[in-house]
């Protein structure tokens, strides 16, 4: 092995050698002894990479910017971090790569200084992916109520925030110490009038943390009930039966009424694919002027849903009335209505939820092909 080869060097420790042939080859040799020093990794020869990285000629700084990225030494963690925070971006980058390659504790407390800088802020939280290390938590949570501690009017710096708080809320969906429920529960329930989107994401996350997450997800909710977008983040979450439970299990008269309003305002206000779970929480609910208002809301709006349909012929309370308005739209509205209603009749009259006593007052229309595409009213047989 000869004295001067790129493999003696690096066997002798030669960094300074090294760190020449950089600085004075071209090519080949140059990228041979850059690895070299990439593969000592220590702190002397990172800090060397680093110094070179730092050169006005491009092709110098671009070849240790490799090695530096390249790095695998743990010894060369305390040099990275150093640089991390004091270096320009085009230092800054290859050495995040480095540290987000180590998986131990000193690179990750310095991946976690970094999100005090906002230009390399985006790219260590993408460093961070995957990561579920509770030392996160933290940093984390005082990165998303800062962000959203103040309202943004600027445009640009608007869409930055929100993407940001996004992917804080989905670092802290992945990582599974109990802390994050504290924080998204804390989020949640100080960061009210913020953007309706990371709201979303903070529910679905607390609810996602399990039985200690569903608990504070539905204790959010429970504090007050006649809040509509408490209970629109609750639809947002599409609550399983344990959260159903827990929101029940404690709930007074007034607050079961105070949802009971409020889930008739989100039926106003929400899509058809949110009703089955509105009819849902309505039913469970089980109050005379729940379904009263239902009702109202179900003729209003000429029988739009099939589930509210099925919980008013449930209750003998508003079975007869639900058939006679069923029966009416038949009579006495347009061709569409007439099919969707007299549709509902026929099924539930086949499920036994109503007597045969509407059905025998109306009488599909069938077309050349057997399939019914209207029903009429013919009132009572003899």
């Amino acid at each position: 092995m000869s004295i001067f080869s790129t493999a003696y060097l690096k066997e002798k420790h030669r960094v300074s050698a090294l760190s020449r042939i950089v600085r004075t080859k071209n090519g080949e040799k140059r990228a041979e002894a850059a690895q070299a020093l990439s593969e000592i990794g220590d702190g002397e020869a990172t800090r060397e990479l680093l110094r070179l990285a730092q050169s006005n000629d491009i092709a110098i700084w671009e070849t240790a910017g490799d090695a530096i990225a390249a790095i695998r030494n743990e010894a060369a963690v305390p040099a990275l971090c150093d640089a991390l925070m004091s270096g320009t971006y085009a230092v800054t980058k290859p050495v995040l790569e480095a540290l987000t390659a180590m998986d131990n504790d000193m690179a990750l407390n310095g991946l976690l200084k970094g999100l005090d800088d906002e230009r390399l802020m985006p790219d260590v939280l993408n460093a961070l992916k995957g990561r579920n290390r509770p030392e996160m938590v933290e940093p984390l949570r005082n990165l998303l109520m800062t962000q959203t501690a103040s309202e943004q009017h600027d445009r640009k710096l608007l869409l930055m925030k929100k993407s940001v708080c996004k992917d804080v809320i989905a670092l802290l969906a992945e990582v599974s110490d109990i802390s994050t429920v504290e924080v998204l529960h804390h989020f949640l329930r100080e960061r009210q009038a913020e953007n309706m989107t990371l709201l979303n994401m903070a529910a679905k996350a607390l609810a996602a943390k399990g039985t200690p997450g569903k608990q504070a997800f539905a204790g959010f909710v429970g504090e007050d009930m006649a809040d509509i977008e408490r209970i629109l983040l609750l639809l947002t979450v599409l609550p399983d039966e344990e959260i159903c439970d827990l929101l029940f299990a404690v709930m007074p008269p007034k607050s079961a009424d105070e949802l009971g309003q409020s889930l008739m305002v989100c039926l106003n206000r929400c899509g058809e694919d949110y009703w089955p779970i509105i009819v849902a929480l309505l039913e469970r609910l089980d109050r005379d002027n729940v379904r009263s208002a239902l009702l109202l809301w179900f003729v209003q709006s000429k029988g739009v849903c099939e589930e509210a349909a099925y919980m008013l012929a449930r209750h003998s309370n508003t079975r007869p009335v639900l058939v006679k308005r069923l029966v009416d739209m038949v009579r006495f509205e347009e061709q569409p209505i007439r099919l969707r209603a007299g549709n509902l009749l026929k099924n539930l009259y086949l499920d036994k939820l109503i007597p045969a006593e509407g059905v025998h007052l109306i009488r599909p229309t069938e077309n050349a092909e057997g399939e019914t595409v209207d029903f009429e009213y013919i009132g009572y047989k003899d």
